[in-house]
């Protein structure tokens, strides 16, 4: 009885330990299937709208977070919003909103993917913005372009649209069919579009020992594809001309690995009609390296390091994988370790290390030729200088390896130290070549030769072809991934520079004059025989002798032909006394601008030179005889730009105009003007700056008088002539430099 009363024990012990063990393992296979599976549905619970006339908020409330790609498409407008693992079977019916500009909501769930849309009708174009503050609640602003109601956003914070506004023709259905999946594209437009247009089926996302891979999959071989690279977006585009998107196929991948650069791939239709063009966009957190090739009806994208492996062709076949060696710091000259004291005498080595490497929270290893006890003080010093104090003065070393430091004698380690060098040497022999042809965009290849050869290694070669401007370069993995972000880095297109001058010359002078010219005569006759008659003239001017008309007593005129004159005459009536008096002035003013607007572009860091004027010839007489020769006197421009990574310009410019004067010639050769500016300054693209001034102001003022007579006040300008003049130069410089994109 007890036997049977044990087994029985057994076997209801045994019946329980199933059964729990079904239920235990059940649940962990539950537990990992949640863990490990597909995400689990999100289930829509209301969709509403509301607004006024400006805008319209579409509102979506989920029990979990939405993950969601918004983008427009065209033919007929309207606004997609595609949400994976979201249910929306409850919602199947349209929505009519008529509040311009949207008109009606149509809520599409496919059970088959589990995952829903929502296609909103559009009277017009709109601009939109999104707001997932809430990750369960997604906010759509919508309202007419340009209207300013919202600013339009064509990705949202989270979940990145895959492009830039993008307008796409889905061939994915309007509508559903009766069991609630997706109707397909009408049979007129499969017709006329497929036979020439190949089908993008998939895009996956694969990480690879070193490197990430977008495999795209077409229905076809022989696709064309354009990568656009865009440095500022941290973004690669891969169009595909003449390409539909197979329905239920565009999707948003999410990429969350540590060892990915790559935040998420989007692939969907960008443009349909008869030149349709499917995109896939990667998004990236930096931009990386990467390398695009066909293989069959497959397109492989890989961004990476060891992207630039993927069209080298390996040297050595003897070994698959190259051994890369890490580069430790052995020693740390900076001590940045928490602060400690220590006061011992005769303690034990090992205590004191085991003391440090409880204060550092590192693991400290000792070999067995670590002996000794230690007499120390110190105070308020950090554990790291301490240690290396002690190890020094111990006649001991250390190795650190992440959060491992090993300790030995001095001997040992520097016995190690060779022997790594010496390991990390004979690796660098034996390290497998790869050979790469680099295609050169924008540098000389020859120039970019001599930064190179600063990086490969003592076995790598590096070949210039110089037809195709091209690098072919043989040297290891390691070495070829530094050269090709070094190439990446500096084969870049230049910027170009539009430099306009404005050379204004103003001249303006002013003068004035004023003259006088009196005199007259006076006749008399007496009762002596001699002087019988008696006459007085003036003599300065005219005919002295004639009496009747009179000669000028003051003859001070004008020098030039006056502008305004006045004359009086005063006379006796048998002609016995004549006064004769002329008053003369002039007053003249000028004003002249010139404006040379000479322009050139240039690249970035090239002198360039832009002339024009003419030649002077002037004849030269030598033991050779006499030859002519020639002056330029031209206006010139030269610059040199930098464009500094500010968007600022640095401008080295020497400007000039020279001109001959024929009124000043001598022997016919006239002499040459000459205004020069040589600077150097920095302005802001699109800003003008003044580089050169010269400003020449010249003021004359002379008189012509009767000695004496001239000086009295107020009548003195009955003996006297005065004149003044003034004239002025003005010449200015502006440059506006421009950075043309």
């Amino acid at each position: 009885m007890k036997i049977i009363r044990i087994r029985s024990i057994c076997i209801f012990l045994a019946l329980m330990l199933a059964v729990t063990s079904c239920a235990s393992d059940k649940s962990m296979r539950s537990d990992s299937q949640s863990a490990t599976g597909e995400a689990a549905t999100v289930n829509i619970l209301d969709i509403s709208t509301s607004g006024g006339d400006q805008a319209v908020d579409l509102t979506i409330k989920a029990d979990g977070p939405i993950e969601y790609t918004v983008f427009k498409m065209s033919e007929p407008m309207r606004l997609i919003v595609d949400m994976s693992k979201v249910d929306m079977s409850n919602f199947q019916s349209t929505i009519s909103v008529d509040n311009d500009p949207v008109m009606t909501l149509r809520p599409l769930y496919f059970p088959q993917s589990n995952d829903s849309r929502i296609e909103i009708d559009l009277s017009e174009d709109v601009d939109y913005l999104l707001n997932n503050d809430d990750p369960s609640k997604l906010v759509i602003s919508i309202s007419p372009k340009g209207s300013g109601a919202v600013a339009d956003q064509s990705q949202p914070s989270e979940t990145p649209s895959p492009a830039e506004d993008a307008v796409a023709e889905s061939p994915a259905s309007a509508g559903q069919s009766a069991e609630g999946e997706p109707a397909p594209m009408d049979n007129m437009t499969v017709t006329d579009l497929v036979s020439d247009f190949a089908w993008v089926e998939n895009v996956e996302f694969k990480q690879l020992e070193g490197m990430s891979r977008v495999e795209v999959t077409l229905s076809r071989s022989g696709v064309g594809y354009e990568l656009l690279a865009r440095e500022k977006l941290n973004r690669l585009t891969l169009d595909l001309p003449g390409t539909l998107v197979a329905s239920g196929k565009e999707r948003l991948i999410k990429v969350n690995l540590d060892e990915s650069k790559v935040k998420n791939v989007a692939l969907f239709q960008f443009s349909g009609g008869d030149k349709p063009i499917s995109k896939v966009v990667i998004n990236l957190e930096e931009m990386q390296l990467y390398n695009i090739m066909a293989e069959g009806n497959k397109i492989l994208l890989d961004i990476g390091d060891e992207a630039v492996l993927a069209m080298s062709t390996k040297v050595d076949e003897k070994r698959e994988e190259e051994l890369v060696t890490t580069e430790k710091d052995l020693f740390d000259a900076k001590y940045h370790g928490s602060r400690i004291s220590l006061d011992f005498q005769k303690a034990d080595i090992h205590n004191i290390l085991r003391i440090i490497a409880d204060v550092s929270g590192l693991n400290v290893i000792t070999s067995d030729a670590v002996k000794g006890e230690i007499t120390i003080k110190l105070k308020n010093v950090p554990w790291d200088q301490a240690l290396e104090v002690i190890l020094k003065n111990n006649g001991l070393d250390k190795i650190q390896e992440g959060n491992i430091i090993r300790v030995s004698t001095a001997d040992d380690i520097q016995k190690e130290k060779e022997a790594a060098e010496k390991l990390q040497t004979t690796e660098r022999k034996i390290a497998s070549l790869y050979t790469r042809i680099f295609e050169i965009n924008y540098e000389s290849a020859s120039d970019l030769k001599s930064n190179l050869d600063s990086i490969k290694s003592e076995r790598g070669t590096i070949q210039i072809n110089k037809r195709t401007n091209a690098l072919i370069i043989k040297d290891t993995k390691q070495k070829l991934s530094e050269m090709a972000h070094l190439i990446a880095a500096l084969d870049k297109r230049e910027l170009q520079v539009l430099i306009e001058a404005r050379i204004v010359e103003v001249t303006h002078n002013f003068g004035r004059q004023l003259g006088i010219q009196w005199g007259g005569a006076y006749n008399t006759v007496t009762n002596s025989n001699f002087p019988n008659t008696i006459g007085v003239t003036g003599g300065a001017g005219g005919s002295p002798n004639n009496m009747d008309v009179g000669g000028s007593l003051v003859n001070l005129p004008i020098s030039a032909s006056p502008t305004g004159a006045i004359g009086l005459t005063l006379g006796h009536v048998n002609g016995t006394a004549l006064l004769d008096m002329k008053l003369s002035v002039m007053e003249n003013s000028g004003n002249g601008r010139i404006v040379s607007m000479p322009k050139i572009t240039t690249m970035n860091n090239k002198e360039a030179l832009i002339e024009s004027g003419q030649e002077v010839p002037y004849q030269t007489t030598s033991a050779d005889g006499t030859k002519t020769e020639f002056k330029k006197a031209t206006l010139s421009l030269k610059v040199t730009p930098h464009v500094t990574p500010d968007r600022n310009i640095r401008l080295e410019i020497e400007t000039s105009k020279d001109e001959p004067n024929f009124d000043q010639a001598i022997g016919g050769v006239p002499p040459i003007f000459t205004k020069k500016a040589v600077t150097e300054v920095m302005v802001a693209d699109g800003d003008t700056t003044v580089i050169g001034g010269l400003f020449k102001d010249t003021g004359n003022k002379s008189e012509n008088r009767v000695p004496g007579l001239g000086k009295i006040p107020i009548l003195g300008w009955l003996f006297k002539n005065r004149t003044t003049s003034k004239t002025g130069e003005e010449l200015l410089i502006f440059i506006t430099p421009k950075v043309i994109e």
